[in-house]
Formats: C-alpha cells, sequence, structure tokens
C-alpha cells in the first residue's frame, strides 16, 4: 500500500500548496517545490514519511525542526514560515523557503573551486553559524548537503532536522543515533552521545 508522499503528483492541492515537482527524498521526509495559492509565492513543502508521524521521537524532533526555523531569520538561513496555525492544516508539513542554487557537495563534485572562492563561501557560512549560535541554535550536521550555493556564491544553510536549542528542554537520544550526524563531518561530542555547543558546528 502507497503512502500519502507517494501519491503526491505535480499539481497535487495540500490545504493551499499547489504541488510542482519533488526536490528530495530523505528516510525521513520528501521536500516538494510548490506555490502558495493565495499569493503565488513560491515554497518548498517538507513533509514526513507516516512512519516518522508514527514515531513519538522522530514526530518531536519534526516539530522541533519546525519550531527552530520559525524563530530564525537571516539571509544566510533558510526560512521556515509559520503562517497559519499548525493545527488548522490538513496533515503535518512544514513550509520553507525556496532557495535558487546547488548543495555545496555539487559545486565541489565538479573539479573543486579556488581557494580564492573558498574563502568567500566558508566566510559566508562562518557568518550564518555566527548568527545561529547567537540564538542558541546548534546546528549539528553542517556538510556540504546541508549548504546552498548560489549563482553569485550567496549560501544558505539548510536541514535543522537534528539541530539543538539551548530554549528548549533535551531530547532523548534513545533508539536515535543513526540521525545524529554525518560521520564524516560529526563532531567529537556527538559521537559520545553529547549535546555539544557552537563549537560543534566549527
Amino acid at each position: 500500500m502507497m503512502s500519502f508522499v507517494e501519491t503526491i503528483e505535480s499539481g497535487s492541492q495540500i490545504d493551499s500548496y499547489r504541488i510542482e515537482l519533488p526536490v528530495s527524498r530523505s528516510g525521513m521526509a520528501s521536500v516538494f517545490r510548490a506555490t502558495d495559492m493565495r499569493d503565488n509565492r513560491v515554497v518548498a513543502l517538507k513533509i514526513p514519511h507516516p512512519d516518522m508521524e508514527a514515531d513519538p521521537i522522530l514526530f518531536d524532533r519534526f516539530q522541533r525542526e519546525a519550531a527552530i526555523g520559525e524563530k530564525l531569520n537571516h539571509p544566510m538561513v533558510m526560512r521556515v514560515y509559520g503562517g497559519e496555525k499548525r493545527e488548522k492544516r490538513s496533515r503535518v508539513y512544514m513550509v520553507m523557503e525556496w532557495c535558487d542554487g546547488r548543495l555545496l557537495r555539487e559545486v565541489l563534485s565538479h573539479g573543486g573551486i579556488s581557494q580564492e572562492r573558498a574563502i568567500r563561501i566558508a566566510i559566508k557560512v562562518l557568518d550564518a553559524l555566527q548568527y545561529i549560535h547567537e540564538q542558541g541554535i546548534v546546528h549539528r550536521d553542517l556538510k556540504p548537503e546541508n549548504i546552498m550555493v548560489d549563482a553569485r556564491d550567496n549560501v544558505k544553510l539548510i536541514d535543522f532536522g537534528i539541530a539543538g536549542d539551548n530554549g528548549a528542554r533535551r531530547l532523548t537520544y534513545a533508539n536515535f543515533t543513526s540521525t545524529l550526524g554525518t560521520a564524516d563531518y560529526i563532531s567529537p561530542e556527538q559521537v559520545k552521545g553529547k549535546r555539544g555547543d557552537g563549537r560543534s558546528d566549527i
């Protein structure tokens, strides 16, 4: 039996959002490019898979990602729009800023980049990190797959799925280790199961 996410096609409508095309799919959610029919704004909809909604820990993580995104407002951080009350939606999803550009991983895979360009991009990533750290947020999964780069080398930090919020209660991470960071980039303190802070991102 197909899940709800698998039945979504171009032209489908979820509340006021018309689905344009699928963008990405992970083990926890799928992202679609969509248009808000109320004002024709292009957005990205992140829709969790049914098994994620059924898992209290994963579902709590998704809700926290949305709450973290809604409190951040910086040109180099992907925005999450609150707008209408979540309880009024027909199902659970996240409405995010649509960001043009390519993942830094894709940029790097095409023969690498110059030292000057690397420094330019790194400085912008650090500016974004400084901002989120000042808001009490730690990304905790910083990697080329979670950094968007546009044609002018402006960046966007994306995917706050395992971010930490110093102002929120600590999650219990039992049986949740597979999503606590990417092996090639995870910080030593995260490997040890510690919460970490801004230095983990650096």
